[in-house]
């Protein structure tokens, strides 16, 4: 390949080198989402656009409907990266915005393009590399009052084994309320939580009272960083502080070991606030919005992606 030159091409999930992904993902911050093994569960039919040799990569999910191409952010990968270079990130895009209609994609940079509709969502982070007191110091007084009923309530932590429990205690206690969340969704999930056991990456916590499950949540760890993927806790676990004493049992397991903790998070205010009261910060996040699709289809793509 000449000097300078630029070849962008779209690769297909069976064409793509792994040693060469893999070698990326490895000098990434956003190491997790962006494996091979996490892409593979929640979306198997990925692609990626390759600059040259695997100079800088982006992982996408491109689908066809009424004719159109387009890519939109799958469920349970919070946010893409640019593997490899990062400055090349706005070639990426360009080529993205050659092959779709319409796109939403939630990225981890910094952009300033007025091509695209460009909006900030949040997650919290907290930093593990101290020691448990530390962090312990940052808890809320909410938190720390849990965490003493908790004591007082006899419950047990435990490890379990089967993450279709989570699977199926989610589904009857929040199915009505995430009805977003179908019955493919649900079978991507159970096969990223499968995925991370078969590599050990996985941690599932539970609490039990009197034999009883009553809270479980599913955390990944790779490449010293930790992620709070699913949890579920009914009401027997909510009135002990089952989930606190889940989320301090993994940080007291790991600070001075991991990096951070990703509690994933949004922009729901309840969510964010029980993750800011074990000390953890939000970070900022892009979704960039793209839309040149034809009328009239153009109002139900906005419609569809959120653009007003």
């Amino acid at each position: 390949m000449p000097e300078g030159s630029r070849e962008i091409r779209i690769v297909s999930r069976k064409d793509i080198s792994e040693v060469k992904w893999d070698s990326l993902v490895q000098k990434s911050e956003n190491s997790i989402f962006m494996s091979r093994w996490y892409l593979d569960a929640v979306m198997p039919d990925w692609k990626a656009l390759v600059l040259n040799d695997y100079q800088a990569c982006l992982p996408v999910f491109i689908s066809r409907k009424y004719g159109l191409k387009y890519c939109l952010q799958p469920l349970f990968i919070r946010e893409c990266s640019v593997l490899g270079d990062e400055s090349k990130f706005q070639e990426l895009l360009n080529k993205l915005k050659d092959e779709t209609s319409f796109f939403s994609l939630a990225m981890d940079v910094n952009v300033n393009d007025k091509n695209h509709i460009i909006e900030h969502s949040i997650h919290q982070l907290l930093p593990l590399n101290q020691d448990y007191e530390s962090v312990y110091k940052m808890y809320s007084q909410n938190v720390k009052r849990s965490l003493r009923d908790f004591i007082k309530s006899k419950a047990e932590l435990t490890d379990e084994q089967d993450s279709a429990v989570l699977i199926k205690m989610f589904r009857e206690l929040k199915g009505k309320q995430f009805s977003h969340i179908d019955d493919e969704a649900y079978f991507r999930l159970s096969n990223l939580m499968m995925n991370a056991h078969s590599i050990n990456a996985s941690i599932l916590r539970g609490v039990r009272l009197n034999g009883e499950l009553v809270a479980i949540c599913c955390f990944i760890r790779q490449d010293g960083k930790l992620l709070y993927l699913k949890g579920i806790v009914n009401s027997k676990g909510r009135n002990i502080g089952a989930m606190q004493a889940i989320f301090d049992s993994v940080i007291k397991d790991h600070t001075n070991e991991y990096k951070s903790l990703d509690f994933g998070g949004s922009n729901d205010e309840g969510l964010a606030l029980f993750n800011k009261k074990f000390g953890a910060i939000d970070r900022k996040y892009l979704i960039l919005k793209y839309n040149a699709a034809f009328w009239p289809l153009r109002r139900l793509v906005n419609s569809k992606i959120g653009i007003q």
